[in-house]
């Protein structure tokens, strides 16, 4: 799994951490070289990091409508990712949760103890489900599946309010009239869908706040089977390769079955492919209205749902960190991260 990536230097600086600082009495995450963490590809962490962004920017997607330019804004916003990075970036969204299970940190080291590293790193690389031999990962595969469906139910809520509109909007003349150029309008959905998000300056402090969020009180859900999904497994068995100075930047070439998980990527392909085929036949804007609430939010929730396990959200606690290793340096259990700072000046 290789994604073509470009991170500015300003915005990444490989074998450096992030950690948390009070300015102004607020949390402020920023990149020190002093700081523990792990170590997580460049390529990792963009996936993650569509993932964030894609999410948090449908959710906002509002549900009036008032003419077909809005319409329009809202479909490319909601058809702005591209599946299989998604696919991936849910699993790599998931691995920075886990990392913060203090459980988990210490049973991949004490594992590591008790096997060799190279077998250890080899056999999660070709059997991602060998994670679940490792003491702690009911609390990370709960974890990942807490951070993901907070990301997904809202999603599916966003879908939904939308897709009523589709209903709503058509006692407004403007939604009957016809979409102009058509065509044109799923060719750009089309170019959109097949690009590959590329992370700025600010979108790694806005992932690693997100990602490495406490967990809300209430939660419901605990360890064991109800968090271990294909998605929340392979998140667990990323999270161990990166403690284990496995999953950094050198090794990314080796993290192609750990990244991808058949159904869950299915999944996203039919969302998009439903989308297109809803859009190919829709006449007026209300039309495009119900495509984009039902395929490009409703489906797309569901995907990521689905591949979480369902609606169950567990509980769990922060741990410690790891040495670094060529890559961009992940947070672990222990670290709180609140928000990005100004980047680390290119050089330093």
């Amino acid at each position: 799994m290789k994604y073509p990536v470009i991170w500015t230097t300003t915005a990444l600086v490989a074998a450096v951490a992030i950690s948390a600082t009070l300015v102004g009495g607020g949390a402020v995450a920023r990149q020190e070289r002093s700081a523990p963490g792990v170590s997580l590809a460049r390529d990792v962490v963009a996936a993650a990091s569509a993932f964030e962004t894609y999410t948090r920017g449908a959710v906002a997607i509002p549900a009036t409508f008032e003419s077909g330019g809005g319409v329009a804004d809202a479909l490319a916003k909601s058809a702005a990712y591209q599946p299989e990075q998604l696919d991936a970036g849910m699993i790599a969204y998931g691995a920075i949760a886990a990392l913060q299970e203090q459980a988990f940190i210490e049973g991949v080291r004490q594992a590591a103890r008790e096997t060799p590293a190279d077998a250890l790193i080899a056999r999660l690389e070709t059997n991602p489900d060998s994670v679940l031999e490792i003491d702690g990962v009911g609390a990370a595969a709960s974890r990942a599946q807490a951070a993901l469906l907070k990301r997904g139910a809202p999603l599916g809520v966003t879908g939904k309010a939308v897709k009523q509109a589709a209903y709503d909007v058509q006692h407004q003349g403007w939604s009957k009239g016809l979409i102009a150029d058509s065509a044109g309008r799923l060719a750009k959905v089309k170019a959109m869908s097949a690009t590959f998000f590329n992370p700025g300056d600010e979108d790694a402090g806005r992932l690693i706040q997100a990602a490495t969020a406490p967990r809300e009180p209430g939660g419901s859900g605990g360890e064991g089977g109800a968090a271990f999904t294909p998605v929340t497994v392979r998140a667990s068995a990323l999270a161990a390769l990166a403690v284990l100075g496995a999953a950094g930047d050198d090794d990314v070439a080796k993290l192609s079955v750990v990244m991808h998980d058949e159904k869950s990527g299915f999944c996203m392909k039919m969302a998009k492919l439903n989308l297109y085929q809803c859009l190919a036949v829709a006449g007026p804007h209300y039309e495009d209205v119900f495509c984009l609430g039902q395929h490009a939010l409703i489906d797309t929730a569901q995907c990521v749902n689905n591949a979480a396990g369902g609606f169950v959200a567990p509980t769990a606690a922060p741990a410690q960190a790891q040495r670094p290793v060529p890559g961009f340096m992940i947070p672990v259990a222990g670290q709180a991260v609140a928000a990005m700072s100004s980047p680390v000046p290119a050089g330093n």
